[in-house]
């Protein structure tokens, strides 16, 4: 009697049609821009989980998004953002210098830690501000943002109409 009317529920049409959606909507997949040269876009990637090989149990690829080339790196499923930051270094940095955009599907904070150690490891120094606080930027940029808001002004001020068409 239950496989009957598991049956009837999930092929009655206006079951379907009425049921309620228990989860977001799922929103159009946004295609990534095309890299203008070799190893400007990477995409870094864990397999995990495999049979432990000379200590090592997972494997980080990091793949060029224009010839598709790949790096290998053998590492550990626990391995950290500092920890991938150190092998990225010594197994893809010093072949391909730094990329201008990393894609990974670990999400935005694995990829800020990652970017945050290997800056450190490099010697490079971030230095954040917050934003319209002068005393925390430099003149040059405050003085930058402050005539391009001013002409961004000027130029549409004129043509405002009321009404925005595209």
């Amino acid at each position: 009697m239950s496989r009957y009317i598991s049956w009837y529920v999930s092929t009655c049409d206006l079951c379907l049609r009425t049921k309620p959606w228990r989860h977001s909507p799922v929103g159009e997949l946004q295609p990534l821009s095309v890299p203008d040269t070799r190893w400007d876009t990477l995409s870094v990637d864990f397999v995990v989980e495999l049979l432990e090989s000379s200590g090592h149990d997972a494997i980080m690829t990091v793949v060029d998004s224009v010839f598709k080339r790949v790096h290998f790196v053998l590492t550990h499923t626990t391995v950290t953002a500092e920890g991938a930051a150190r092998l990225f270094l010594h197994h893809v940095w010093k072949l391909h210098s730094l990329p201008k955009r990393v894609v990974s599907d670990r999400g935005p904070q694995f990829v800020a830690s990652f970017t945050k150690k290997l800056y450190r490891l490099l010697g490079v120094q971030l230095s954040s501000s917050t934003a319209w606080h002068p005393r925390q930027t430099d003149k040059r940029n405050t003085s930058t943002r402050s005539s391009t808001s001013s002409s961004a002004y000027s130029l549409t001020n004129n043509r405002m109409t009321g009404t925005t068409s595209y």
